[in-house]
């Protein structure tokens, strides 16, 4: 005969072997004893510490340094080409024959400008007829002519340049009673070129010198 165990035998029989189907699930939320929750596993991104920060951040202001002393590719690296005879004049402080320059006895409206660097020198509203043999004006535009006093004890005379390149333009001479200004700047050809009215001025040539 073969007797079959009852239901409660059974589950006696479990409770005394610590059956673990058998046990009680924890609390939703709580960990069991010597286990690691998952807050103790994620942890707070590793800061850089300041001296790493502050290297950083000077070698990015060396980069922005040495950017700043690059040369600028579209700058100018020269003035305008000149002729023999332009360098003679305007480099060498050489005077052109009387009554020969190609601007003497132009009357037309416009702006006068430096042949080597396309500064703006004279208007023709300051151009008058002083029947010396040079293109005479008795005023510039302000700034664009610097006076320099010839360096010889034996030259009276004053000297005018380019303000912007130091070209030679001629000598201005004062006194004379051409104009109401008094003024007079005799002023080479070859050392300008001239720019009619309505038309577009070129763009002034600067260097770093």
């Amino acid at each position: 005969m073969i007797l079959r165990p009852t239901l409660s035998v059974l589950l006696l029989a479990c409770a005394a072997l610590g059956c673990v189907g058998c046990e009680s699930e924890p609390v939703s939320g709580s960990v069991p004893t010597g286990e690691t929750s998952i807050s103790d596993v994620i942890t707070e991104p590793e800061q850089k510490n300041d001296e790493t920060t502050g290297a950083d951040s000077d070698r990015g202001n060396d980069r922005t340094d040495l950017m700043k002393d690059q040369p600028d590719r579209d700058a100018p690296t020269a003035y305008n080409p000149l002729t023999e005879e332009e360098q003679y004049i305007i480099l060498e402080k050489g005077t052109e024959r009387p009554g020969t320059g190609a601007l003497l006895n132009n009357k037309a409206a416009g702006t006068y400008i430096c042949r080597q660097c396309n500064a703006p020198l004279y208007t023709s509203d300051q151009k008058f007829e002083s029947h010396c043999g040079w293109p005479s004006f008795d005023d510039e535009i302000e700034g664009a002519v610097l006076r320099r006093p010839e360096p010889s004890p034996l030259d009276s005379r004053t000297e005018i340049v380019c303000n912007n390149c130091g070209g030679h333009l001629g000598h201005v001479f004062l006194g004379e009673g051409f104009t109401d200004k008094n003024t007079r700047h005799c002023v080479n050809s070859v050392s300008m070129r001239f720019v009619p009215e309505g038309e577009e001025l070129p763009a002034k040539i600067v260097l770093d010198r």
